[in-house]
Order: C-alpha cells, then sequence, then structure tokens
C-alpha cells in the first residue's frame, strides 16, 4: 500500500477552456472522469495533479470523497494543494501524453516518484548522497550536484530561484 498516491488528469480539452475563462482550475480538474479506479482513490489518492501540454497546471489536495454518477465519472472534491503547489510550470511527472498509445486521461504515481522521501541519505565529509532506485544524487559542501543515472535513462533538472 501507498503512503500517498498522486492522481495525474490530462486536460487536453477542459484547460483551454480555463485559459479562456469559461471553467476555472477546478472545474476543469476536479470534474468528471472515466475508468478512475475505485481501489487507488480507496486505497490512498490524496493529491491530484491537472496536466496540460505536458506541464502541471493545477494541484488539488483531495479533501473529500469521490462521487461517481450513474455513467461511471469520478468528481473530485478538493482544495488548491499548499505542499504541491510548487510543481505547477514543471513538466509532466508521469509518462507523456501526445505519445502513441497514450489516450487515458488517468495516470497514478507514488509522491515517492517526486519526493525521494524514501531515499535514505548518506552524510561523508559534507558531500550528501541519497540513491533512489537506480539513481544517485551527491551534493558537496558548496551545493554542487552530480547524478548518476543508468545509461538510456532521461534526465530533466529544473532550475528555480535561490
Amino acid at each position: 500500500m501507498c503512503e500517498v498516491l498522486v492522481i495525474l488528469v490530462h486536460l487536453s480539452a477542459t484547460w483551454p477552456r480555463v485559459l479562456k475563462g469559461e471553467l476555472s482550475a477546478a472545474e476543469a480538474s476536479l470534474g468528471s472522469w472515466y475508468n478512475v479506479s475505485d481501489a487507488k482513490i480507496e486505497a490512498c489518492g490524496d493529491v491530484l495533479l491537472g496536466i496540460y501540454d505536458n506541464t502541471v497546471v493545477s494541484a488539488f489536495d483531495l479533501t473529500g470523497p469521490a462521487v461517481r454518477d450513474a455513467e461511471g465519472r469520478v468528481t473530485f472534491t478538493g482544495s488548491p494543494s499548499q505542499d504541491w503547489a510548487h510543481l505547477v510550470g514543471m513538466p509532466n511527472p508521469g509518462k507523456a501524453w501526445g505519445v502513441r498509445g497514450m489516450a487515458r486521461p488517468i495516470q497514478y504515481l507514488e509522491t515517492t516518484a517526486l519526493t525521494g522521501a524514501l531515499a535514505p541519505i548518506e552524510d561523508d565529509r559534507g558531500l550528501r548522497r541519497a540513491v533512489v532506485g537506480d539513481v544517485a544524487l551527491s551534493v558537496d559542501a558548496d551545493g554542487n550536484a552530480v547524478v548518476s543515472v543508468p545509461a538510456g535513462r532521461t534526465v530533466t533538472v529544473v532550475t528555480r530561484e535561490a
């Protein structure tokens, strides 16, 4: 069982309406979704990220029960997330939409994929090192970082203000 699960929803049809002022971010993100797993929601669905053009455009904490209508669509109850708001504007943390075979508008992602929360941090004379899966991050005392990944993997680096 996961600690926290992020539900990713593809907003290809609704986010343009948000940009035009026709819908709110909450209406576009939390509204009617087909093929949502009840087991995933009940087990640990706590956060929902809206994705448009493979970029995070909204982040909501799921605060109440999901409601399934007669046609099987799920509407979530949520509020803007403070803990996950920093992801807005970042690349889609899941599988990219728009590639062949990615028509389904829902993905599930464990938060450890975003936070590395389960990675033990080693501290050796000012060099801190964490390993998540088979990816290693080392940071020296000056804050310089080295990322080590297996061949064929993709690394995305996002900079932010200090």
